[in-house]
């Protein structure tokens, strides 16, 4: 049994009691919490509808758990832990963005194009707030991105259109929108086959209608360099006007930029080459 979504953003706090629970439904994913007396129950799986990206943020209280949830956890919770929370957070691992068509750019030029990328979920109960679980909305591929004898690391594949018009991007409001700027003072064409972007270096933000955002991130290739600085903007970006974020990044970055080997920034194909 269910009742109408309350209101408010699907992140807001909500008290919860016991024998009740919670039901969000964000995109491709169905994640319920239900309070018991000493315990709190998370259940969570797809949610078998054909159209898996399709935009949907819902919070709904209900009675029970449902019945089909692919996986259920158990929780202990001591105390008064009456209230729960669902923030949106970013992957653990960086995501090698892959565009769809690889991207030229010529000495001199520069390109600044939006990546739209699947949330994770924390949630939390408290006060004080105690983390329980992640889960991501939508599980991406793993990858390597590096050299074949090991250095490298780790990483999620996302495959992008990388537009560079943010009025052809379709909000998600289970996707995360970072602005990319990518700069070209080499003496040769940029030719970008996948890029890393370190995600977890990266705060969410939400903006008008309640959907997501990061910083902007910038890379900029220096002539005569084989190294890229990695530069992560200090609040949201400017197509996100009165923006409050919500969720830290998970590592933080000394000065907010990084140099990198340009290497582990950008693996490109060569000019005029096959891909």
């Amino acid at each position: 049994m269910t009742s109408k979504p309350d209101s408010g953003p699907w992140w807001s706090e909500r008290e919860v009691a016991i024998g009740r629970g919670l039901r969000w439904t964000l995109g491709p994913l169905d994640l319920a919490v239900s309070r018991l007396e000493h315990e709190w129950q998370i259940a969570y799986g797809g949610t078998g509808d054909s159209d898996a990206d399709r935009d949907v943020a819902l919070a709904e209280p209900i009675s029970e758990l449902p019945e089909r949830a692919e996986v259920l956890e158990r929780y202990a919770a001591g105390g008064q832990r009456s209230v729960v929370r669902c923030l949106p957070a970013l992957a653990d691992r960086s995501v090698v963005v892959r565009p769809r068509v690889p991207i030229f750019i010529p000495p001199g030029e520069r390109i600044r194009f939006f990546v739209s990328s699947p949330i994770w979920l924390e949630i939390e109960v408290g006060i004080p707030w105690q983390a329980l679980r992640e889960v991501a909305v939508k599980r991406q591929s793993d990858t390597w991105f590096g050299s074949a004898t090991g250095d490298g690391e780790l990483a999620y594949t996302l495959r992008t259109h990388a537009r560079v018009d943010l009025g052809e991007i379709p909000l998600r409001h289970h996707r995360a929108i970072t602005p990319v700027t990518i700069e070209n003072e080499g003496e040769d064409t940029l030719a970008i086959d996948r890029l890393n972007l370190p995600v977890p270096f990266l705060s969410v933000y939400a903006a008008g209608g309640d959907y997501l955002w990061t910083q902007d991130v910038t890379m900029l290739r220096r002539e005569g360099q084989t190294m890229a600085s990695f530069e992560i903007g200090e609040e949201a970006p400017r197509e996100a006007p009165g923006a409050e974020r919500l969720t830290a990044p998970r590592r933080t970055a000394e000065g907010l930029q990084i140099v990198r080997a340009f290497a582990n920034l950008l693996q490109g194909l060569a000019p005029g080459g096959d891909g």
